[in-house]
């Protein structure tokens, strides 16, 4: 046999063994989900399924009030507000301000202690006791003198503890907010209304679909509650629970690498448990999320309910959309896409849960 023939071979069977583990891949990842959304399971060997039709439910009535109207038009107008620099006024609660500053202990400056034009804002910025309310009611373009304390335990630089310090602030500018005039011409600029009757009825819509919805995510969860509550688990499918503890632990491993520490110390630090302590965790919480999908699958199975590929991926266009990303946009912030991203969360489980929930709804009875 010829060497050429040999190889050709030999190159056909590692092709038709990574063909085998591929499909070996998929249908194990399948059995959790990952493909078809379905477990390969037969159900009744694992759960006793609770009840999902005729559950009763209090009607959602839900109102917008003339305040709640007020205010959200009010924080729309001041989303359109341009900032500008302003050298007169007072420092007030929530200002950012320009200062520069220089600490001295026992008329000595000291590392870290000075810093020229930086921006501060009053309630957010993280400074020593008595810095910043110090410097509220000041007058912009003064010079204050602040006599402050280091904490006893000064964490950023041990060496500053419980030390007496002299800050001289000087406070350059201010950030003014110059809010648009609320007018037709304002809701022509900012919307496709024409006049603030219009553009008031359309908010107003907004307000009471996004609280409808709110309403109702918290009627499917009582519900969903009642049904989980109702159902029994009669064996766990130890593949199953494998595989959500391994994605749990994966999940904590990731947010480990993301701060630069290594698994123990991180979960030392962070976590405040021991392995022992985390494994128990892993596999508690495999079995919570193994039950809500052995239920959750019963039930989509039995009213032949699933996601379809160009569901999902109208799904995640619209979660990026809410967040205000693009694909190129989210990929370069968490440095993955947001498939991957999807995944990770399980996001097509959230999907069928959501149709699976609007079929319980659909079968129950609203009260009231």
């Amino acid at each position: 046999m010829s060497k050429k023939k040999l190889y050709l071979i030999i190159g056909v069977l590692i092709a038709l063994a990574v063909a085998a583990s591929l499909l070996v891949m998929i249908f194990v990842k399948d059995t959790f989900g990952m493909f078809t959304s379905e477990y390969r399971l037969n159900y009744s060997d694992y759960i006793q399924r609770g009840e999902y039709k005729g559950l009763s439910y209090d009607a959602v009535d839900v109102k917008v009030s003339k305040d709640e109207l007020k205010e959200e038009i009010k924080e729309r107008v001041r989303e359109k507000a341009k900032i500008k620099t302003s050298k007169k006024g007072k420092v007030e609660e929530g200002d950012t301000i320009n200062v520069s500053y220089e600490g001295t202990i026992k008329g000595e400056p000291f590392e870290g202690g000075s810093a020229e034009k930086v921006d501060i804002t009053i309630g957010r910025t993280s400074m020593i006791d008595g810095f910043i309310d110090g410097l509220i009611g000041q007058k912009v373009g003064k010079t204050v003198t602040l006599n402050l304390k280091f904490p006893k335990k000064y964490e950023a630089n041990p060496d500053l503890s419980g030390k007496k310090v002299k800050f001289k602030v000087t406070i350059h500018s201010k950030q003014v907010e110059k809010l648009p005039k609320y007018n037709d011409s304002f809701v022509r600029k900012y919307s496709d209304c024409k006049t603030v009757d219009e553009y008031e009825d359309m908010v107003k819509e907004e307000l009471l679909a996004e609280k409808t919805s709110e309403a109702e995510a918290k009627v499917k969860n009582e519900l969903w509650s009642q049904i989980l509550k109702d159902s029994k688990v009669s064996v766990y499918p130890e593949k199953q629970l494998a595989y959500e503890e391994e994605h749990f632990r994966a999940r904590y491993e990731k947010m480990a690498k993301s701060y630069g520490m290594k698994w123990g110390k991180f979960r030392k630090k962070y976590l405040n448990i021991s392995e022992k302590e985390f494994k128990k965790e892993c596999r508690k919480y495999a079995k919570s999320v193994v039950k809500s999908k052995l239920v959750m699958h019963s039930i989509a199975r039995e009213e032949e309910l699933s996601v379809s590929s160009k569901e999902y991926k109208a799904y995640l266009s619209e979660l990026l959309d809410n967040a205000g990303f693009t694909e190129e946009q989210f990929r370069s912030q968490y440095n993955e896409s947001i498939e991957k991203y999807g995944e990770e969360n399980d996001f097509k489980s959230n999907l069928l849960l959501d149709k699976v929930l609007d079929k319980v709804m659909e079968y129950g009875e609203a009260k009231g």
